[in-house]
């Protein structure tokens, strides 16, 4: 099932998720979202943001669509 809404991005930088949207992620007041970009797109979902290697979830790096935690990046480095 598909959702979809226009909006406007206020002077503060902030938009305002519809409830019809944050009801079908199952989003409630002080839940955490994600926010990545892909293929310019912004893609929010429910929950932390994980390192697409390790799965940890102090990401501290997007690289293009992928988030990556320093970890990671140091073990990449010394390749």
């Amino acid at each position: 099932m598909s959702k979809g809404n226009k909006g406007k991005i206020d002077n503060l930088g902030r938009v305002v998720i519809p409830k019809t949207i944050r009801d079908a992620l199952g989003i409630k007041h002080n839940d955490e979202i994600s926010m990545t970009v892909d293929n310019a797109k912004l893609i929010i979902t429910k929950g932390y943001k994980t390192c697409s290697i390790c799965d940890t979830k102090e990401v501290t790096t997007q690289v293009s669509d992928k988030l990556l935690c320093d970890s990671c990046i140091s073990e990449i480095k010394g390749l």
